[in-house]
């Protein structure tokens, strides 16, 4: 018993550990542009930054939860289900690639591409990082890809602009998803892996799951990027990345083991749901201490105490309903779970323009997705509770 608990404890920390690590290379990048150039050279970034993710929702099409659901349900056919996957959802990132030479000049969507395919990789195996608990390898392959990212940019630290740092951030993602893909080539079995169409049919609602959830934390930034100058956007998207940190660190702590939260029991996931809610109480509010210390010794911007009282509201939330998500989707419903994401995004939406439109600027955006966290917890709860 002592020897599983031990396993468990490295899985978990192992996970965490790389998953850590990729959210912190992720914003190290903007502190390093900001630091050698400008605010402005990453505010200007951001368009194409944001172009990028929403692209690769659709390019992702709920690709890992679907695929994790597959791989418990059928551990015989992992190969075959990930190598159709990976077949099927590949003219989605041509189609988002050539979209990207309309929207951008051609060369920005040349290198745009790089990016979208590099990154198409990455997300196709991250069902199989999972699954296979493959954490230690991941880490390696985030490691030396973010130091050749860290090579490149030092010779150039001193020319950076808006091309040249797109060049660099593309070429960083395409040789990470190689690599990745040569890790996991044992799965590709394209011979035995036709074109499926019903895939997004039957994925339909984890796509919209995951975009739901895509715009439920970042509809924001979108929105201030429309507002706001370049300067408020870098500084925006900076902090927007630092608190949906803080919320994904529980998704770090039970993804590992989704397949056995798929297998067992409402009380044992009800047990897990409580243990991850004092959690929050005590990581959220530390983590918010550290965000205060960068956004003020960094971006050289203060926030009086309300401003973190709304960001803890906006945080914690995640805390209480994370797993219900997961328990809603072992018992397929995921109808409910893109509902009530539909309405979160769209009280964000509305809020957020609002408050962003009478003058409240960040705090004033935060307020709406604060708001709108708030009422997710309420109908997460309330349709758990009439399960019960």
């Amino acid at each position: 018993m002592k020897n599983k608990s031990l396993k468990r404890l490295g899985v978990i920390t192992n996970n965490t550990i790389r998953q850590v690590l990729i959210s912190l290379f992720g914003m190290v990048i903007p502190f390093l542009v900001i630091h050698f150039s400008s605010k402005e050279i990453w505010g200007s970034f951001v368009a194409v930054f944001l172009y990028s993710l929403l692209a690769l929702q659709f390019i992702s099409w709920g690709n890992k939860e679907y695929q994790l659901r597959k791989f418990s349900e059928n551990p015989a056919k992992i190969a075959v289900a990930f190598s159709e996957n990976l077949v099927t959802r590949f003219p989605l990132a041509i189609l988002f690639s050539i979209i990207s030479f309309f929207l951008f000049p051609v060369s920005f969507g040349f290198w745009i591409t790089i990016w979208l395919v590099g990154r198409y990789w990455n997300q196709s195996v991250e069902a199989l990082v999972l699954y296979q608990k493959e954490f230690n390898k991941s880490i390696i392959i985030e490691v030396l890809s973010f130091i050749g990212f860290g090579i490149c940019f030092y010779y150039l630290k001193s020319e950076i602009s808006v091309f040249s740092l797109l060049i660099i951030y593309s070429t960083y993602q395409f040789l990470k998803g190689l690599l990745y893909i040569f890790l996991f080539k044992k799965f590709l079995l394209f011979q035995k892996a036709p074109f499926q169409i019903d895939y997004f049919k039957t994925s339909f609602s984890f796509f919209l799951l995951s975009i739901l959830g895509f715009l439920g934390s970042k509809v924001d930034v979108y929105i201030v990027e429309h507002f706001g100058n370049k300067t408020i956007t870098a500084d925006y998207q900076i902090i927007n990345s630092l608190l949906v940190f803080v919320m994904s660190i529980t998704a770090f702590i039970y993804s590992p083991f989704t397949k056995m939260i798929y297998r067992n029991n409402e009380d044992v996931i009800k047990k897990t749901q409580k243990t991850l809610s004092l959690f929050g109480l005590l990581i959220v509010p530390c983590s918010l201490l550290v965000v205060h210390f960068i956004i003020k010794f960094y971006l050289k911007t203060t926030f009086d105490i309300t401003f973190y009282l709304i960001t803890f509201l906006y945080v914690y939330p995640s805390y209480v309903y994370g797993l219900d998500i997961v328990n809603l989707f072992k018992q397929h419903q995921e109808k409910v779970v893109v509902k009530n994401l539909i309405v979160g995004v769209i009280i964000n939406s509305v809020l957020s323009s609002l408050f962003l439109y009478l003058g409240y600027g960040i705090p004033g955006a935060l307020t709406g997705s604060a708001i709108a966290q708030i009422i997710l917890l309420i109908l997460f709860k309330s349709k758990i509770n009439r399960e019960i």
